[in-house]
């Protein structure tokens, strides 16, 4: 049935340490119990711009649903399907087939010629695939607390440290982000930073059916654009900083800042907003929300939070907090002014920040300063973010360096350590065009002379790479230009097995060798470990096998993110 006539809208009312592999992968989580809703219960607070006859009303009433997709390939029968807009093709165009496959109710923006069964227009499917998920699921964000933090930097790093503060605490604990979703022993590997509404809310559903307390999470600036964490409860959200890095995403750096800025303005004034003042755009931020608002910084010592007594030993920072101006928690309770202690197992200026954020976390959520200091110290950092993965005769650090962000933040860290020589294995990035590869290359060129690099070690990664993410000939000769223009000796390798081979085989006693770069290089820690132990009989083989044991990322059971 099309509708076609007057509009009429239904409203209703509702109120608002991966530290040992023994973890189960899997590709779906438990299943719960079936869930079946009368379609008039599932509309509730979602605004529908379609014609209304009479028989609407009684129809709604008449319809069970037993599911939600956004994708044919998940459509069965009782399944209301929802068109959704991506960035590569428009789900209305998959309407006929999402029929064919069981729908019974068709959530469009445009109503759709030769559909048989009832469409429900919306003016976004996006705003209204959140609202729906949110009630197919029992609006599930309601019974945790839920901690979201967004930056252009740091945002997993974060996420996984506030998990370990957490733990420290024997909270039950969940995880939401870039590299993986996890609660209790189940683990599913991450195809977005935040996943799309209706996934999340499905996550979470099953966090609250492990009776999972505390979660984790990410959240992009995608996902706050395209609506994914609508109808979510935060408890907690964070903005950290920002940078111009991923404004092609958006249509320009105001709306990045814009949907970046909408965690914190959207809060609620049940929660707390914490932000980073000595990123200068976050501070009007703090009247620009109805959130309890707790402020830290580093060089801007005028907020919630300052430090002092900042110290490096092997690169490891240890700081004094200074709570300068009483907060809440979550609870009501006060949280006095005071000072203490932090020593940190990760290294880097940008630890630091990292540290305050999962600091405050911790203290809204009633946890004990000194638990907060043993999580803090319990953290040994994520896969992937500056992880060293080996540190005797020589260090093996595998970062992402992903913008000059990023790249700064590494470089900066490796200045703490004692080294002789650095050597560099990048794995250049496809798909992301040759000004990217041009500000990469300058970035890096620039560290260059400082961090005494002698060449940089190159590949396209052919081998470990989908069709869509190649290196393109214009980004491989933008990178080399700006290795020309700088004097800068590049040994070149196809494939990345060659290039990492080459960079084991350089190594000498106290140097460094750094593996970089994303997605081709994921794979690039595990195989450099393998080749350590052919090449160097002596190395500590117990250590490097350790490493191997708790990885997920490159390994074997990371082939199962492809079939999600």
């Amino acid at each position: 049935m099309t509708f076609s006539g007057e509009d009429c809208k239904l409203k209703f009312n509702n109120r608002r340490n991966l530290s040992k592999i023994s973890l189960e992968i899997t590709h779906t989580f438990t299943e719960g119990v079936t869930i079946i809703m009368k379609l008039k219960d599932l509309l509730k607070s979602v605004k529908i711009d379609s014609s209304c006859p009479e028989q609407l009303k009684a129809k709604l009433n008449e319809i069970d649903i037993k599911k939600i997709a956004y994708h044919t390939k998940e459509v069965g029968a009782d399944t209301l399907f929802v068109c959704i807009n991506g960035h590569k093709t428009d789900g209305h165009k998959y309407a006929n087939q999402a029929v064919i496959n069981g729908a019974s109710v068709i959530v469009v923006e445009k109503f759709i010629e030769g559909i048989d069964v009832l469409q429900l227009k919306v003016s976004d499917s996006r705003e209204a695939l959140a609202q729906l998920s949110s009630n197919f699921f029992g609006h599930p964000s309601q019974s945790m607390s839920l901690f979201g933090v967004t930056a252009t930097n740091g945002k997993t790093t974060i996420t996984y440290m506030t998990e370990e503060i957490f733990k420290a605490y024997q909270l039950k604990t969940g995880l939401i982000g870039t590299i993986l979703v996890k609660y209790d022993k189940e683990i599913e590997m991450s195809r977005l930073t935040t996943p799309e509404s209706y996934d999340l809310q499905q996550y979470l559903a099953k966090m609250r059916e492990h009776e999972i307390t505390h979660v984790s999470m990410e959240v992009s600036s995608s996902a706050l654009e395209l609506k994914r964490v609508r109808n979510t409860e935060f408890d907690v959200v964070a903005f950290m900083n920002i940078s111009p890095e991923h404004i092609r995403l958006h249509e320009s750096f105001e709306a990045y800042f814009d949907a970046k800025a909408s965690l914190v303005r959207n809060a609620p004034k049940t929660s707390t907003a914490i932000l980073n003042i000595d990123e200068l755009l976050l501070i009007p931020l703090a009247n620009q929300t109805k959130a309890q608002v707790v402020t830290f910084g580093i060089e801007n010592s005028s907020g919630t939070i300052s430090v002092s007594d900042i110290q490096f030993s092997s690169g490891m920072p240890s700081f004094t907090v200074h709570i300068q101006k009483p907060f809440k928690t979550l609870s009501g309770n006060l949280i006095e002014p005071v000072s203490f202690g932090l020593e940190m197992s990760v290294p880097g200026y940008h630890s630091i920040y990292n540290a305050l954020t999962t600091v405050v976390t911790g203290l809204v959520n009633d946890i004990p300063i000194e638990v907060v200091q043993q999580g803090i110290k319990n953290f040994c950092g994520v896969e992937r973010r500056f992880q060293i993965l080996y540190d005797n005769e020589f260090k093996v650090i595998d970062d992402l360096l992903l913008n000059q962000n990023n790249i700064h933040s590494c470089m900066e860290t490796i200045s703490h350590l004692t080294y002789n020589k650095l050597h560099l294995v990048h794995a250049l990035r496809g798909s992301n065009g040759p000004e990217h590869s041009t500000e990469i290359a300058e970035t890096l060129a620039a560290c260059f002379d400082q961090m005494n690099v002698a060449k940089i070690i190159l590949t396209t990664a052919s081998s470990h790479v989908e069709k869509k993410d190649e290196v393109t000939p214009e980004e491989l000769a933008a990178f080399l230009k700006v290795m020309e223009q700088n004097n800068i000796e590049v040994a070149m390798f196809e494939e990345l097995d060659d290039a990492l081979e080459f960079g084991v085989a350089q190594l000498e006693q106290e140097d460094i060798l750094l593996l970089s770069g994303a997605h081709s290089m994921d794979q690039g820690a595990r195989k450099t470990l393998e080749l350590i132990k052919e090449l160097y009989p002596t190395v500590d083989h117990e250590k490097i096998n350790q490493v191997l044991e708790s990885k997920l990322i490159g390994m074997d059971t990371y082939k199962l993110a492809e079939n999600f």
